[in-house]
């Protein structure tokens, strides 16, 4: 008979610390997860989903940027529980903890108790996460799988017997999934088989995961063609709009005060701190995964520059903060160890504080919110009329507002691409005497120059303008009423007089 040893005070603490922080992530994800509008994004994931298996891989392969596994999940959901589509939020915020419990359980391994309990309490805090974990998107599927697919790799490699081999294939499977949930999820299966080539003896099975991951990516090439020509340009690296420190901020911080965020040295000092908390924690974890798996950072950074693609926003950065929180639990501990533990205490509760800041505006103030598209429903409806046309800039709106009362039942353009601008103007054109609802967010991919209302303003009276305020500018939507085409200025007549000498 086997007796397993009771645990001590202090590994019952940890698990107190574990619950603590499920309970907190829970809270910051759940807390009315299906009150907001959708997502823009979220309602292009539901339009792609709804189609049958081969029009949906092809819809995936030529009007997106993402592999079709989260789709094709998307879509046996939708065909088997028929919940209402704000819904489904709830299961991608459920995946979410499951990057939080990993994320306790690898600090731990590597760095003991203190450092699992703030890694853990840090993540579920981890405002840029918690935007995103509240959509349903593959970005909280990602992070939270490449924090479990090392939690799994660490467990595996410490097994012995069959449970060896039970952990080694719950390896397998997530290394084969994450590309196919995310494409950069391959860079994580990279990072682990690198990782495994300095341990060979008892890492070995992750290279084959790694070869069994891009084996399965293989059908999927011809796609890869054909969307990457288009990825990666959500904002250019030669755009005023971009930063380095931006993107340093952006990737760990949401929701700060806008007025800190307009002051030109925040960025700089927030990414400075940052970067000295990272290397930090990078120095006190060299032995460890720590290393690894932060190493695509520079791979992203590499590749961005050589190919003037963007890929370093934010969310691509994401599946990287669970390692940032445990290098940072990693930094604490080490101080409060030491006669500097006041810092470390400092730290901790600047980290707190800065998070609960944040929460509250992303929970509990529309101005640092995602755009509510029932407010602008509500903005239309009473001052619609029957014959007016929509146009929505970018077109990707649709897929939210289709069914929303003042939208349904009028002619909309939803031009996706930058080739659906002509054909999107000439429509308009062809419709002199019918007002013309011009709505915009996220123009600048498909619209970036604007031509839509460039083209409306020379031929059309504005007869009310909306703006729904949002901190940041992709956030913003723009509402502008346009009358009836205007006659085109009458040509007067060149009367020529001649006198006679």
């Amino acid at each position: 008979m086997i007796h397993t040893a009771p645990a001590t005070p202090a590994s019952k603490r940890a698990y107190v610390w574990l619950a603590a922080a499920l309970v907190i992530g829970a809270f910051c994800r759940f807390w009315d997860l299906t009150g907001p509008s959708l997502f823009i994004d979220e309602g292009f994931v539901f339009h792609i989903a709804e189609h049958p298996v081969p029009e949906l891989l092809r819809l995936v392969a030529y009007t997106d940027f993402h592999p079709p596994l989260f789709y094709l999940v998307t879509h046996e959901l939708m065909r088997s529980v028929h919940w209402p589509l704000w819904s489904y939020r709830y299961l991608t915020a459920a995946f979410s903890l499951i990057g939080i419990a990993a994320t306790w359980g690898i600090a731990r391994r590597c760095f003991g108790d203190v450092a699992a309990a703030v890694a853990a309490v840090a993540l579920a805090l981890q405002p840029a996460l918690i935007e995103f974990d509240r959509l349903y998107r593959m970005y909280a599927v990602l992070v939270a799988l490449g924090a479990l697919s090392w939690w799994l790799l660490l467990r595996a490699m410490d097994a012995s017997g069959r449970a060896r081999i039970w952990w080694w294939l719950a390896y397998g499977i997530s290394a084969i999934a994450l590309p196919y949930v995310q494409y950069f999820g391959a860079l994580v299966v990279a990072s682990q088989a690198v990782y495994a080539l300095t341990r060979l003896r008892t890492a070995w099975p992750a290279l084959v995961g790694a070869a069994s991951a891009t084996a399965a990516l293989i059908p999927w090439a011809w796609a890869v063609k054909i969307q990457y020509p288009n990825g990666g340009y959500v904002i250019r690296l030669d755009s005023p709009e971009f930063s380095w420190p931006h993107v340093i901020r952006a990737s760990v911080a949401y929701g700060l005060p806008i007025d800190w965020m307009l002051k030109p040295a925040f960025d700089p000092v927030f990414a400075t701190v940052v970067m000295l908390l990272l290397v930090a924690g990078l120095y006190l974890g060299r032995k460890t995964v720590l290393p690894f798996w932060l190493a695509p950072i520079a791979i992203q950074v590499a590749g961005s520059l050589l190919s003037g693609k963007d890929l370093v926003i934010p969310r691509y950065l994401y599946v990287y903060v669970p390692a940032f929180c445990i290098g940072f639990g990693a930094v604490v501990a080490f101080l409060l160890q030491t006669k500097f533990r006041v810092i470390g205490a400092v730290l901790v509760a600047a980290y707190v504080g800065l998070s609960a800041i944040s929460v509250y505006d992303l929970l509990f103030v529309p101005f640092y919110q995602f755009p509510n598209w029932y407010e602008i429903n509500n903005l239309v409806f009473p001052r619609e009329q029957r014959g007016d046309l929509i146009v929505m800039d970018q077109g990707a709106e649709y897929w939210v507002v289709r069914d929303f009362t003042a939208f349904r039942g009028h002619e909309m353009g939803t031009p996706a691409l930058q080739s659906d601008l002509p054909a999107t103007i000439r429509w308009l054109d062809g419709y002199p005497k019918r007002r013309v609802w011009y709505i915009e967010n996220q123009p600048d991919f498909t619209d970036p120059h604007r031509l839509i209302e460039h083209a409306l303003s020379r031929t059309r009276p504005v007869l009310g303008r909306w703006r729904q305020a949002r901190a940041f500018r992709e956030d913003v939507v723009r509402v502008v009423l346009y009358g009836e085409r205007l006659p085109p200025p009458r040509r007067s007549k060149r009367v020529v007089t001649t006198t006679s000498p």
